[in-house]
């Protein structure tokens, strides 16, 4: 099944970086990054943003699933 454009992994993907690759920018384990890939609510603003730039893109909410955006912009009100 392909990924979701708006998904963390499809785009580390398509800037050929692996998971490792991505965690060692962030100074974070392999592990924990992966979960971060599963579970994108439990990101941080501050990795986010570091996460966007990294993957060149214009907005954070390119990186999230929808169902995150939805969360977050609830939280956000």
């Amino acid at each position: 099944m392909p990924l979701p454009k708006n998904s963390i992994a499809y785009h580390r993907m398509k800037s050929l970086m692996s998971q490792d690759d991505v965690a060692k920018v962030l100074g974070l384990s392999q592990q924990y990054y992966g979960r971060l890939e599963k579970n994108p609510d439990k990101i941080s603003l501050g990795v986010a943003k570091i996460l966007k730039n990294i993957f060149q893109v214009e907005t954070i909410d390119q990186l999230l699933d929808t169902k995150y955006q939805q969360v977050d912009r609830k939280n956000a009100s």
